[in-house]
């Protein structure tokens, strides 16, 4: 499938898809440039960085089924893995048992809560980190063998649909290639 129309330009998903992944390199790098607070911040940063920089590079990469099967799983099985400890840490200082990886956004203990804004960043981190997996997923691909079964063409007798058609050629005994029948090798 192309990523541009029938017109040259591009198409609205292509442009909304660089949009973004200009948009989080550029808030991931200049949040890495001005510091953060500690190694949690940074973590996010990177992630967010580098998932920026595969969204720019997609039409390179060419990730298969496969691979977006593999980063959509590994964004919810990352969500799903940070509301399993809990942590003092940051946000929700009301709530005593904070879940969610890179930032708590589910409170507990004393009630139950939801904060919306780190939700919608911890999503943004496991998407990113699930782009950064395509990578991955795309150059372990790379180094799998082959998934066709060879055939052995070695004693292929091709059959022409018409049976006189190559008689000219048999006679001058020029040896015909089987990519040269007009039915492509059935018999």
């Amino acid at each position: 499938m192309s990523a541009e129309r029938d017109d040259g330009w591009p198409s609205i998903p292509t442009v909304l898809r660089v949009m973004t992944g200009w948009f989080l390199f550029g808030i991931g790098l200049l949040d890495l440039a001005t510091g953060g607070d500690g190694p949690t911040y940074a973590i996010f940063h990177v992630a967010v960085t580098l998932g920026g920089t595969v969204l720019l590079s997609l039409h390179r990469i060419r990730p298969s089924r496969t691979g977006y099967l593999i980063a959509a799983l590994t964004g919810l099985a990352g969500l799903g893995l940070g509301l399993l400890p809990t942590t003092t840490r940051c946000c929700l200082a009301y709530y005593p048992q904070r879940r969610g990886y890179p930032f708590p956004f589910l409170g507990s203990g004393g009630g139950l809560h939801l904060d919306g804004r780190y939700l919608a960043a911890d999503l943004v981190f496991w998407v990113c980190v699930g782009l950064v997996t395509l990578v991955g997923a795309r150059f372990v691909e790379r180094l799998l063998p082959e998934r066709r079964t060879p055939v052995d063409l070695a004693g292929y007798v091709g059959r022409h649909a018409e049976p006189h058609a190559h008689e000219a050629e048999d006679h001058a005994h020029v040896p015909r290639h089987r990519a040269d029948e007009n039915v492509g090798g059935l018999t």
